[in-house]
């Protein structure tokens, strides 16, 4: 969360810049600092979808896990995650060119490839065609579900944006909507896949 705090706060002062030699200038000045953070940023962000799956599955079982070693068991599996994320990401765009409703219906029907990577030791290519193989049944109500979880983001994002004028203040609360709404969206797709296991 800090990085992304961070990341944006770096980019605040071009947001007013109207002129594109003005952005360019931003950024060859800045383009050490912003690609170390950015990439740091997504090892971090894969490690976070990792650690999440693994830390519902200790609550699951009641063997607790540090924080930090769940985040840990994440980065051992950045490059199944980014790889399986990625893929997701191009199949939702292409359902976002097929009038955006499609894209909810896709990312919905992936949801639950983390958890097999990060409990079954899946590959990324393993995982997605599981999970959407395993989902088939439940499209409609997870379809309805992201939809919901995603429709609370934009709202209460909205809200805060209206509320609190831009800088540091807005880019912390906006942080920390995404992840209350991001945790327990996250939850219910855990759920999914234990159900799923049970049967």
């Amino acid at each position: 969360m800090m990085l992304e705090i961070a990341m944006a706060s770096m980019v605040t002062p071009i947001q007013n810049v109207t002129q594109p030699e003005d952005i360019l200038e931003f950024f060859n000045e800045n383009i050490a600092f912003l690609g170390s953070v950015s990439l740091l940023g997504v090892v971090l962000s894969m490690a976070f979808m990792g650690a999440l799956f693994v830390s519902y599955a200790s609550i699951e079982s009641e063997n607790e896990i540090e924080p930090l070693n769940a985040l840990f068991l994440g980065i051992r599996k950045f490059f199944p995650l980014l790889g399986a994320y990625l893929i997701a990401s191009v199949g939702v765009f292409f359902g976002i060119l097929l009038l955006i409703l499609p894209a909810f219906y896709v990312a919905a029907r992936l949801c639950i490839f983390p958890a097999f990577i990060m409990l079954e030791d899946k590959g990324a290519i393993e995982s997605l065609k599981l999970s959407w193989e395993k989902t088939d049944e439940h499209g409609t109500t997870l379809f309805g579900l992201t939809i919901t979880f995603f429709s609370l983001t934009m709202i209460f994002a909205s809200v805060a944006q209206s509320i609190i004028s831009p800088g540091l203040m807005q880019l912390v609360v906006l942080a920390i909507i995404e992840y209350v709404i991001v945790i327990p969206w996250g939850y219910v797709y855990f759920s999914l896949y234990k159900s799923l296991k049970r049967y």
